[in-house]
């Protein structure tokens, strides 16, 4: 055989396990219970093979990669566990919103019990294994796990969740757990029809070097009706958001403990201001601007003498002005007037719920009410969309000092993130909505984990 052909079987032998280490992809049928009323499947070849392509045409980003091979006598989540080519993520029906579970296989025993003791795993029963240092617990059943993040005390749902899987064998059909892989994007998140949606809905999350997005189409049972109203905005304002009067159905949604944790954070009650014949809510924070404060207090000196001390501080507060626009705006101040929100002031209508700036409530006309911060200064719209719900905001106008109050893993997320805007509108009979996360215009990726 020739030099030439043994360099074109070569090539082809390379194509082959390249199509089959990068793009051939399979998924377990029975990695999810049937039970399950929402899954979330996260494409690990799709994405790996979008953070090479990104590191490769953008050079900014070469440092950030180490070749070192690490330290090899440590024991990793990936020498414990196979990683397959979709992470299936679940949710079973009637148990506690924050409880998630996904089984994996396990890839060498050795290691796996190393990982055990590094990750001071304690075994529960016969099957049960838990770790407090890494919050989760998984139920072992041969070479396969299923993991959860339940706590310790839950471990009941864990247990109702196995004897589904490992016991029963009862697994989500295929045609379902197809729906979720056939979104072809970097995650798919399947939200089985409910009380809320008329049928199944899929949620695509995709990723590149300038933005994540994540988008939906999902088609609300017909009680459930939705209207849209223009928002008129400036693009350069810190935050803006705004939406239409939900209908008694969607309003109903709430529970009464939602609405009495609702009013506690607004400072007046939300059943007397979301009103039916309202339209539209609109906000408007231009920035978080600065005001020097001082204060003075008195010391003594050492023969007694009254001594005067200023400290000076600079606050920081939000400029803004919120609209509620309908019929029932005057109805609403007169609610405020009643239950003594409102203060009667020489500057204005003072309103006393909003604690962060010095702000006053007025009728711009029968059907238009503003409560706005003193220190406000409109500003020129020059976008307008329309919507059910619209919310923008631009996260590098929040000020690094306020940083400090969020916690330091969000800080890091959000590092090199511009803004997120967050759309939802209505497309025919389906609610369309649309989140996009853009990045700041540098070489550095999206998030840094």
């Amino acid at each position: 055989m020739n030099k030439k052909r043994w360099v074109l079987l070569v090539l082809i032998a390379v194509a082959v396990w390249g199509y089959f280490k990068l793009f051939y992809k399979t998924y377990s049928t029975s990695a999810v219970a049937k039970s399950a009323d929402c899954i979330v499947a996260l494409d690990v070849k799709r994405i790996t093979n979008t953070v090479i392509w990104n590191w490769i045409t953008t050079p900014g980003q070469w440092k950030k990669i180490s070749f070192s091979s690490g330290n090899k006598s440590t024991v990793s989540w990936k020498d414990m566990v196979t990683i397959p080519d979709y992470v299936l993520a679940f949710h079973i029906q009637h148990q506690p919103l924050n409880i998630w579970y996904t089984t994996l296989q396990v890839k060498d025993e050795n290691d796996f019990v190393k990982g055990l003791q590094a990750y001071h795993f304690e075994k529960q029963g016969i099957n049960i294994y838990f770790s407090k240092d890494a919050g989760i617990q998984f139920y072992r059943e041969g070479g396969k796990l299923l993991v959860t993040n339940a706590a310790v005390e839950d471990s009941n749902y864990l247990l109702q969740a196995a004897t589904e899987l490992f016991i029963n064998k009862s697994y989500v059909t295929q045609q379902t757990l197809g729906k979720a892989i056939a979104a072809k994007s970097h995650l798919a998140i399947y939200i089985a029809a409910n009380n809320f949606l008329q049928e199944d809905a899929i949620v695509t999350g995709n990723f590149d070097k300038s933005s994540i997005e994540f988008s939906c189409n999902c088609s609300p049972k017909k009680q459930f009706s939705f209207t849209e109203n223009t928002f008129n905005y400036n693009t350069n304002s810190l935050c803006m958001f705004g939406f239409t009067q939900p209908s008694n159905a969607v309003y109903g949604l709430l529970s009464t403990a939602d609405k009495d944790k609702i009013s506690k954070a607004l400072g007046f009650d939300m059943d007397s201001t979301f009103l039916q014949s309202n339209k539209y809510y609109a906000a408007d924070i231009a920035e978080i601007k600065p005001r020097v404060d001082s204060a003075i207090t008195y010391t003594y000196d050492n023969d007694f003498n009254k001594v005067e001390k200023v400290v000076v501080n600079t606050i920081r507060e939000p400029a803004f002005n919120f609209l509620i626009s309908g019929d029932s705006s005057i109805n609403i101040y007169k609610y405020f007037q009643h239950a003594g929100k409102i203060d009667q002031t020489d500057s204005g209508n003072l309103f006393k719920p909003m604690p962060f700036v010095k702000s006053y409530c007025t009728m711009q006309s029968n059907r238009e009410l503003n409560i706005v911060a003193s220190n406000y200064q409109p500003a020129e719209a020059n976008k307008n969309s329309k919507a059910i719900l619209l919310f923008n905001i631009l996260l590098t106008k929040i000020p690094n000092d306020l940083l400090n109050y969020f916690p330091a893993d969000v800080v890091k997320i959000i590092a090199n993130i511009e803004s997120v805007q967050l759309k939802a509108g209505k497309q025919n009979e389906k609610i369309n909505f649309n989140c996009i996360f853009q990045k700041r215009k540098n070489d550095l990726p999206v998030i840094n984990f």
